[in-house]
């Protein structure tokens, strides 16, 4: 496939450009956790007297079979309720020690429950963990409870549960709809069968439907993935996330089974990218922060307009400043001044339950203003596309943005207060990460993360 202009100029500003470089999904990023932070520092968190409403995910590790590409925490097996009846018994030990740590009950204004396969529990074991958690919280007349799910064990009475149980939003992955791409990557789900899923989700009443696409996936190509971003137009889901493949097989053995020279080249994934962001925005779709679409009403839109947007251990969100708190193996709760991660290990995590204990391997105190004041600055980058800088303190990093200014990726521009807005082009969106980093000290003394493309 020939390449654009465009494509060619965006390939040019990539390769120039390309480094590893977090997510952004907080700041300081999870690689600074440390492991002298665990439960005491949580359940002095906790018990801090306040009303403020929160925001939980669930964890749930366990999926039928490993999609070569997966970088979560989960645990393959096909034991069913052998595994989760003890799993449940375990979030009920750490349910209970967060709500003896509470002053007070809290309320849930948002619910996610991610993994692993969420809908690897059954019905009864789905409504238990509901009533779990309903037990401990009392949620909000608004509550936003979200699921993801495995399209391909989904049927329409599980479709029915999930929404009548109270769960208003949910998520399923296609990846990409090629059986051979599909093959590549163990993750076989006919394209029947995803038509099937979207119509019993619609048919259940669903307020919003996201559908994740992975681009860079083995034995892609642009014309196959066409034909994904085709069936997706067809499904019209209300919000679409499309990653690229980040390939890391030394740090995740499970993606040995994918051989190299089978991953599109570089030029091929920019091209995917650029497709697929022509031809959604010319269909309806917004485009969200770094890798999300949205139709133009959907809340997610609506709050990138108003500036609301926000972006957490869970990726974009409309919560705002929302307390977080994560239950699960390997789950992360997310407060102003703390970060806390559990241990990622089931025999760990269930260790650290059995002997009394908020069952935390990880995490981070942070008091500092200064990273306070970086956290929000990254943040209206990642979300905003736009941040405001004073001319002094950030001298280095005003140097770097007239750098990227040379290369067309920020545009910059000083008001009469004196302030310096950087605001990132349509170039520059491709780069976003590289942009954010400018304001990571930490990143500035030593690259990590994922490469861009």
């Amino acid at each position: 496939m020939t390449a654009t202009p465009q494509t060619s100029r965006a390939l040019e500003l990539l390769l120039k450009h390309d480094r590893p470089v977090p997510r952004y999904t907080s700041y300081p990023t999870a690689a600074a956790f440390r492991t002298d932070v665990g439960d005491l520092q949580l359940r002095q968190q906790l018990a801090e007297v306040t009303d403020a409403p929160l925001s939980l995910y669930v964890h749930v590790p366990f999926c039928r079979h490993a999609c070569w590409y997966c970088g979560c925490n989960r645990i393959t097996t096909q034991l069913g309720s052998k595994v989760v009846e003890p799993y449940l018994t375990a979030l009920a030990q750490e349910l209970e020690l967060i709500a003896e740590a509470m002053p007070q009950r809290r309320r849930l204004v948002q619910m996610h429950w991610g993994g692993g396969t969420p809908n690897y529990l059954n019905r009864e074991e789905t409504a238990q963990l509901w009533e779990l958690i309903r037990r401990h919280f009392d949620f909000d007349d608004d509550l936003e409870a979200s699921i993801e799910v495995n399209p391909e064990g989904l049927s329409r009475d599980a479709a029915c549960q999930l929404r009548e149980l109270g769960f208003n939003r949910i998520s399923f992955g296609i990846q990409d709809a090629d059986p051979d791409v599909q093959k590549a990557v163990n993750r076989v789900v006919p394209d029947t069968q995803l038509r099937h899923a979207m119509h019993w989700l619609r048919e259940a009443g669903f307020e919003s439907v996201n559908v994740d696409l992975i681009c860079g996936l083995p034995l892609q190509t642009p014309e196959r993935f066409r034909r994904t971003l085709e069936l997706v137009q067809e499904l019209r889901p209300d919000r679409i996330s499309l990653f690229s493949f980040a390939y890391l097989p030394e740090q995740l053995p499970m993606q040995l089974k994918i051989q190299a020279e089978d991953l599109p080249s570089q030029r091929q994934r920019l091209s995917m990218l650029e497709d697929a962001n022509q031809l959604l925005c010319a269909n309806g779709y917004d485009a969200i922060g770094m890798d999300h679409y949205a139709l133009h009403d959907d809340g997610l839109a609506e709050a990138t307009r108003e500036g609301r947007l926000h972006r957490n251990f869970q990726g974009y969100t409309t919560g705002g400043e929302l307390d977080l708190i994560g239950i699960g193996p390997s789950a992360i709760s997310q407060f102003r001044h703390l970060f806390s991660q559990n241990e990622r290990d089931l025999k760990a995590y269930g260790a650290a339950l059995a002997h009394g204990q908020l069952p935390v391997e990880r995490g981070l105190v942070v008091t500092d203003p200064r990273v306070l004041q970086r956290r929000e600055l990254i943040r209206e980058v990642m979300c905003r596309f736009e941040v405001q800088l004073p001319p002094t303190d950030f001298e280095q990093e005003l140097a770097d943005f007239k750098r990227l200014e040379c290369d067309g990726l920020v545009c910059l521009s000083q008001g009469a207060d004196g302030l310096v807005t950087v605001r990132v082009t349509t170039d520059g969106r491709w780069l976003i990460r590289t942009i954010a980093a400018v304001l990571d000290p930490n990143q500035r003394r030593q690259a990590s993360g994922s490469r861009l493309i």
